[in-house]
């Protein structure tokens, strides 16, 4: 196929020469009508772009197959069988790939270091969501991915899963072993799934790490908006091979996809897909050519650590374009370190947690991006050395290798069941009946129906008290959790 061509930006193109007289939604009719202000801060041009894909960039029947051209092409470019363009994020797009694979009661494996999205469709459909360990830095208190004998061992404990779904590469850019994960799931007649939310640019520059489907993953889900230029919400869901039914997938992406996507998401992952497609090895020589250099810089700010190659496990690939900085040799968190740099520098890190920050380099980062944040950590370097109360102390937080996953009960009785509020330092013993996911990354610490040990607590108030943002907790002013009713 020609992957310069870009099937659903040329309709889009088409609409704009030639409107469309609509007497249909979206309501503002292209434009016609704007909330008060808009026009001022977005402009006519977006609400323009903002039709409907039947009756707008193809005809009522979708005779035309734009977008159904647009995923053929894209599968080609990933090397997959099938591709689907999806506009409510990674999030839907794994709740599509699990209601393909598992059926309510079912069993299916997830990584521990697994984003809160795997979590939530298991707490909702009644899935038996299984943890998979990971490997734990103690020297980083990163996690890393999943070892095949960790995979191996819960197989044996769980044979009747559906499915495993790992991460890779991690939000710090470390890959797992996924020839080796593949090839114990195929050994027991299941997919693996591959959320490769930060990875959909492995497949077009060889500089990068590998991509999932050439390694044996059956089906992989990126996050092009998260590092490869698409409109926020953009993801794509690509499968591979005899193990995934595609057909069922095809069934569960029109099951969860709404009926009117957003034409301007849709058309700006048409457009990633075709700049990758066609220039992608330069377009990412040049990213990771600019992340080496600021790795170099970074690494040249004593006390400052960047994890690199030599930290991470043997099997384990890492892209570089993430810059993980530990920052706890300055006896700050990351949470304060992230703060001051947004108060002082105008820059927003990627990550912060207790001890790191992570830079996330990508298709739009710059050269003057690179000198901001260099400048920005030299200068509070430099003023914590004159001033240590510029930022609160932070001393040693527990690590996460203190954390276990200990489910007592089913995480829906949990979550629908009699409840009450407790102070998180009353919470040890009890059974949580909420989901507690920092955020970023968004990966539960707790969910319902796991015992609360006191390495929880002790962590979960650390790091409140540091900084963190629990993503939606009941209890906005996080000094209470929802545990099950004694």
């Amino acid at each position: 196929m020609d992957q310069k061509i870009a099937p659903l930006v040329e309709a889009l193109a088409r609409i704009e020469r030639r409107p469309v007289t609509g007497f249909g939604a979206p309501g503002h009719n292209q434009g016609a009508a704007m909330p008060g202000g808009m026009r001022a801060l977005l402009g006519k041009r977006v609400f323009r772009a903002d039709v409907l894909t039947p009756k707008g960039l193809d005809d009522r029947t979708e005779g035309k197959l734009v977008l159904q051209r647009a995923h053929e092409i894209a599968a080609e470019a990933w090397g997959a069988d099938f591709c689907r363009f999806v506009t409510g994020g990674s999030t839907q797009s794994l709740h599509t790939v699990m209601a393909a694979v598992a059926a309510p009661g079912d069993t299916i494996l997830i990584a521990a270091n697994a984003h809160k999205a795997e979590r939530t469709y298991a707490l909702a459909t009644g899935l038996d969501a299984v943890v998979v360990p990971v490997q734990i830095d103690a020297t980083w208190d990163i996690e890393h991915g999943v070892t095949p004998q960790a995979l191996r061992e819960t197989l044996a404990a769980h044979p009747n899963a559906k499915a495993f779904i790992v991460v890779s590469p991690t939000y710090y850019g470390v890959t797992s072993d996924v020839p080796a994960l593949s090839a114990i799931c195929h050994d027991h007649g299941i997919p693996l799934i591959v959320d490769a939310a930060w990875g959909g640019a492995f497949a077009f520059c060889t500089e990068l790490p590998d991509d999932p489907l050439t390694k044996g993953a059956d089906v992989a889900v990126y996050s092009a908006h998260k590092t490869m230029g698409a409109l926020a919400q953009g993801s794509v869901i690509v499968a591979k091979g005899k193990q995934i039914d595609l057909q069922r997938l095809w069934m569960a992406y029109e099951l969860f996809e709404t009926t009117s996507p957003s034409v301007p998401i849709l058309a700006s992952l048409d457009a990633t897909r075709r700049d990758h497609a066609v220039d992608g090895e330069r377009i990412w020589a040049a990213v990771i050519a600019l992340a080496e250099k600021m790795r170099r810089k970074i690494a040249g700010i004593p006390p400052l650590r960047v994890l690199t190659r030599a930290d991470i496990p043997g099997d384990a690939d890492l892209d570089v374009t993430k810059i993980l900085i530990d920052v706890s040799p300055l006896g700050v968190s990351g949470y304060a370190v992230d703060d001051w740099l947004y108060e002082n520098h105008r820059i927003s890190m990627g990550l912060s947690d207790a001890r790191h920050i992570l830079a996330v380099v990508s298709v739009g980062t710059t050269r003057a991006d690179q000198k901001a944040l260099v400048r920005g950590l030299r200068d509070l370097v430099a003023r914590l050395a004159a001033d240590p109360s510029i930022l609160p102390k932070m001393s040693a937080p527990p690590g996460i290798d203190t954390l276990s996953v200990d489910m007592v009960m089913p995480g829906p009785a949990a979550l629908n069941g009699p409840a009450e509020m407790v102070r998180y330092e009353a919470a040890a013993g009890r059974i949580a009946a909420e989901m507690i996911a920092p955020a970023p990354p968004g990966v539960p610490r707790l969910v319902p129906g796991q015992r609360i040990t006191a390495a929880h607590v002790a962590w979960l108030v650390a790091n409140r008290d540091a900084g963190a943002f629990m993503m939606d907790p009941v209890d906005p002013t996080e000094a209470t959790l929802r545990v099950v009713e004694e």
